[in-house]
């Protein structure tokens, strides 16, 4: 592996899903054959992910990603025992044959906003047969039902001065921000106009916020149940209970490319997995298999390319260390 293939898998690799597009992952060529895959500073949440779970999937996501872009290089790369301040390890070993998600890596978007009518049957059909760990659901009433859901639990998410202030340092509401095309949440990909970005910036902090939720206006803010009752089908994330957050994620990389295949778009709704009362009532409703858990809702559906808005994503320099 030259530094110049290191380079353009890196560049590939860094277009997989994180939480809240903090990216951090960042990488070292430690030789021809190695490579680590290394926590960036300051690329945490210490308030949304106090437990690090949801930056250890994002890392799992990522080495998935740089797995599949060195497969398209022709070099099969394997999971080696981590070094002291490593994420993970990866060796070069035999030549990989072509693994049919590695053309999908840079084309997989997050897409927050309304979706086309098409209900997409044929793809949800097969997108049913190719991840067994989906629970998908497309009857209208049952959509309709996790949207409201999911604005009950982004409310309360959003009571939480912490949250938000943490969400907000990552949101990137204007253009003119410096970061806007760098990282974080910037209001193109977040589907909002240059009025809504605007009162976000208001609205989301402290004191403006509770005088509305005070009066009842809170929640008109923070819902979304127009743009999940938009989608063809909501499917809901299962992995094993025990199984480590970096594992999750390699499959959970796996799993949106495979949307993505299929001529999906999708944007997931974690706060469904993370308020415990949420998650209780899609148990109950929808059940869940047998030593597994939530670890996520998809919103899904078609949309066209030029609703999708290009990536914001850190420089190769500054991801390669």
């Amino acid at each position: 592996m030259t530094p110049e293939t290191f380079a353009a898998i890196v560049a590939d690799a860094a277009l997989s899903p994180n939480v809240h597009n903090i990216q951090p992952t960042q990488w070292r060529r430690i030789d021809d054959a190695t490579v680590a895959a290394i926590q960036a500073p300051d690329r945490t949440l210490p308030v949304g992910d106090p437990s690090g779970r949801d930056v250890a999937a994002s890392h799992g996501a990522a080495v998935e990603g740089f797995i599949l872009a060195a497969g398209r290089h022709g070099l099969g790369m394997e999971l080696a025992p981590p070094a002291d301040g490593e994420v993970a390890r990866l060796t070069v070993g035999e030549a990989a044959g072509p693994d049919p998600l590695a053309p999908f890596l840079t084309r997989r978007r997050t897409y927050r906003g309304p979706f086309t009518a098409d209900r997409a049957e044929t793809a949800l059909d097969a997108l049913v047969l190719a991840a067994p760990d989906l629970t998908l659901l497309r009857d209208r009433a049952a959509i309709e039902q996790i949207a409201r859901l999911n604005d009950q639990a982004s409310l309360r998410a959003f009571r939480h001065g912490g949250f938000r202030a943490e969400l907000l340092a990552w949101m990137r509401l204007s253009p003119r921000h410096p970061l806007w095309s760098v990282d974080g949440l910037n209001a193109r990909a977040m589907q909002m106009s240059g009025l809504e970005a605007l009162g976000a910036s208001l609205v989301l902090r402290p004191g403006l916020f509770e005088l509305l939720d005070r009066l009842g206006l809170a929640g008109a803010l923070t819902g979304e149940a127009a743009v999940v009752k938009s989608s063809a089908a909501v499917a809901l994330f299962h992995r094993p209970v025990d199984e480590p957050p970096f594992e999750t994620g390699r499959r959970w990389h796996r799993v949106w490319l495979e949307m993505t295949r299929q001529g999906l778009s999708a944007a997931p709704m974690t706060v469904l997995a993370d308020d415990e009362a949420a998650a209780s009532a899609l148990a109950a409703w929808f059940g869940q298999p047998p030593g597994a858990r939530l670890i996520t809702a998809f919103r899904i559906g078609r949309v066209a390319d030029d609703a999708l808005a290009p990536p914001a994503r850190r420089a190769v320099a500054d991801l390669i260390v």
